[in-house]
């Protein structure tokens, strides 16, 4: 009889807690439903992320195999939970106030994690550990892998054409073979076969392994075998379209065999990893000690819980709304450079080079001939920044990657002997022609090429309620001569344009 009464109490208790936590879900949602938005949006237009929309189903499929051990927990809210959110909600409204997507994603998940620990407890969490862990592979992330993955993957095809004995010629990543052409661009790099394989080995090591050691050797795996594997699919791409002079692997049929490919891969992977499989046994199937079960928090208690999880959280966009209305500026932007700079004199456009840096207030772009030299200036600047129109994006390029025109083939640091002091350095090509480009970013009044100190700058400007203006420059010029003499003269024509480069700026950021 007393049995049965507890019993009765303890679920009765977690009717009460689970409608709390997912009524409390559903508001967090809501309170962050831009975030949640921009995660739906970028499943729904990129097919490397698309894996996104079962993720969630699949970490509630995994608590749900949990029930009965859940059952036997009666949940108590926790502080530690609170204090997360606390924090978390601070790490929001930092990234949120420089535009950092993925990472307002990334804490906006683990929020749910947060509050689901502040009104259940500690003791269930642990219970559901890898599915709230799982659900962090919802957020769209390893574009920032995408450069050094194509960099691999041309490193690797060189290495093996070369070690058989094939003929190559490399300029970035442009291969030349005697039966033709080959680039490898974005797809190539095998970014989805990473994201995959990856989400595919965590749920395999899950299932199939209790030792940690195991699960994470085979998460390791998971990592490396289709780099690697990657590697040996554009070798064997290209093999195969030499040997069959560019009749086969050169159009659609190149992306199937990609895809046989890595299918075969992931099979004999999960194969060799079902030879160390161990029996492993769902938490409702385990030995309970007495400290499992415990008595419950008051109602109230919960529903207290609850209130404060939700006022934190919804604390940081209120806060960030208000900065939005204080530092709001709808004045047109103009941007101006002298017609003259000593012996360099304005010049229409001819080098063909076009920027592209979308959502900017205002661009510029104005080249200077000094004889025969033309040495060119780029602008870009931005107010009220927003995913898509911001200073610091991967989205801001120079010039695009494989372009009929201008192709960006090496990037690097160079260090100048005046301001910025430091630049990012590319080489660009256009059949024979050649062009040297410097690019960095103009945060209110500070120089800088680091992506994360701009980004650091940024946060400072906004959050002090400063506005969040900033801009890209770029300076270009096309040549014939090394990168090292051409390098010298646009130092020199950097010392002089600096000054009218920073009073176009400031001119612009006090409209």
């Amino acid at each position: 009889m007393n049995s049965t009464l507890s019993s009765s109490s303890e679920n009765r208790h977690w009717r009460i807690y689970l409608g709390l936590t997912l009524a409390s879900l559903f508001l967090l949602g809501w309170i962050y439903r831009a975030t949640a938005q921009s995660l739906v949006a970028i499943w729904q237009s990129s097919e490397t992320y698309a894996h996104g929309y079962i993720i969630f189903p699949i970490s509630l499929f995994l608590i749900w195999r949990e029930r009965a051990y859940l059952s036997t927990i009666t949940p108590r809210p926790s502080a530690l939970g609170l204090l997360a959110l606390v924090l978390l909600a601070l790490g929001w409204l930092v990234a949120e106030s420089v535009s950092v997507q993925v990472l307002t994603q990334y804490l906006f998940v683990a929020m749910i994690s947060a509050l689901i620990t502040a009104l259940l407890g500690w003791r269930v969490v642990r219970a559901i550990a890898f599915p709230l862990t799982f659900t962090l592979l919802a957020v769209p992330f390893g574009d920032i892998f995408l450069r050094p993955m194509m960099d691999f993957t041309a490193d690797f095809t060189v290495y093996a054409l070369q070690l058989t004995g094939i003929p190559v010629f490399r300029e970035g990543n442009h291969l030349s073979l005697p039966t033709g052409e080959w680039s490898v661009v974005e797809a190539c790099s095998g970014l989805r076969y990473l994201i995959a394989s990856f989400t595919l080995g965590c749920l395999y090591a899950h299932l199939n392994y209790r030792s940690r050691l195991r699960k994470l050797a085979f998460i390791a795996a998971s990592l490396i075998v289709p780099i690697i594997a990657n590697g040996i699919r554009a070798y064997l791409i290209v093999l195969l379209g030499h040997f069959s002079n560019m009749q086969l692997a050169t159009g659609v049929d190149h992306l199937i065999y990609g895809w046989l490919f890595f299918g075969l891969v992931v099979f004999l992977l999960f194969w060799a990893g079902s030879f160390w499989r161990e029996d492993t046994e769902i938490s409702s199937q385990k030995n309970l000690t007495s400290n499992d079960v415990a008595a419950g928090a008051p109602t109230l208690k919960v529903i207290g819980f609850a209130v404060a999880a939700l006022s934190i959280a919804g604390a940081a966009p209120l806060y960030l709304h208000h900065l939005e209305q204080q530092s709001y500026n709808p004045a047109p932007v103009t941007l101006t450079l002298p017609p003259t700079l000593n012996h360099w004199t304005a010049t229409p456009p001819a080098s063909g080079l076009q920027p592209s840096f979308p959502g900017a207030n205002a661009t510029l772009l104005q080249e200077y001939r000094n004889g025969d030299q033309i040495i060119g200036i780029y602008l870009a600047f931005f107010r009220d920044q927003r995913p898509g129109a911001e200073t610091i994006s991967s989205q801001n390029i120079i010039a695009r990657l494989h372009s009929p025109e201008w192709n960006i083939v090496a990037e690097s640091v160079h260090d100048l002997h005046g301001e910025p002091g430091r630049v990012v350095q590319n080489r660009l090509l256009w059949g024979n022609s050649k062009m040297l480009a410097w690019r960095w970013y103009w945060i209110g009044g500070t120089h800088t090429a680091n992506d994360f100190v701009a980004k650091a700058l940024q946060a400072k400007q906004r959050l002090t309620g400063k506005g969040d203006e900033g801009a890209d420059i770029v300076i270009f010029a096309p040549h014939n001569m090394q990168s090292e003499e051409i390098a010298v003269i646009m130092e020199n024509f950097l010392a002089q344009a600096n000054p009218a480069i920073q009073q176009s700026l400031l001119a612009a950021s006090k409209k």
